[in-house]
């Protein structure tokens, strides 16, 4: 607990820190998650599984559900086919859902002539770890030393002056 609010993390449940993990606790915790995400991906889902009850959240909570289709021979194939019955999106690429939340990840990115552009000090090191390849906040934050946190602020307002840009998710390039 104390690393991850360490780090800028929180502890988000409806049960108090010593209380013992229990599997009828698992729906709580997974709408919990399914209600803090823009959607759910569903690889392989047994009938009435905990996956399908997260999935059934999720659907409660207008989130987008997203299904990768399986063997609906195979028990753990036949609840994913339920679930694009019932109006899961079929998905068979990471860019399907990517393009579903308005990501593009066209290779064709303009970039500016880095000659021209000034970076305050306070950013210009998470600037200067970015180049025309996309590359993760985690790996940002390893390179420089800094924590996510620290990082994603710093991103936050590199992309809101118009000098980096979102490709993926977590993923920035130099525009």
């Amino acid at each position: 607990f104390h690393d991850i609010l360490q780090e800028g993390g929180c502890i988000i449940s409806e049960y108090s820190p010593e209380t013992k993990a229990d599997s009828k606790k698992f729906p709580d915790r997974n709408r919990i998650v399914s209600g803090l995400s823009e959607g759910v991906l569903v690889v392989e889902a047994r009938y009435r599984s905990g996956t399908s009850i997260t999935a059934g959240f999720a659907k409660k909570q207008g989130k987008k559900i997203f299904c990768i289709p399986s063997n609906v021979d195979l028990a753990t194939g036949y609840g994913t086919g339920v679930l694009i019955q019932e109006g899961a999106k079929l998905v068979l690429t990471p860019e399907d859902i990517l393009q579903d939340f308005g990501i593009n990840l066209s290779k064709e990115i303009e970039f500016k002539e880095e000659k021209n552009i000034e970076v305050d000090k306070e950013y210009k090191e998470v600037y200067e770890t970015l180049s025309n390849i996309p590359i993760n906040t985690n790996e940002i934050a390893k390179r420089i030393n800094k924590s996510v946190r620290e990082v994603n602020v710093k991103l936050t307002m590199l992309e809101l002056q118009g000098l980096i840009k979102q490709v993926g998710i977590n993923e920035f390039v130099k525009i």
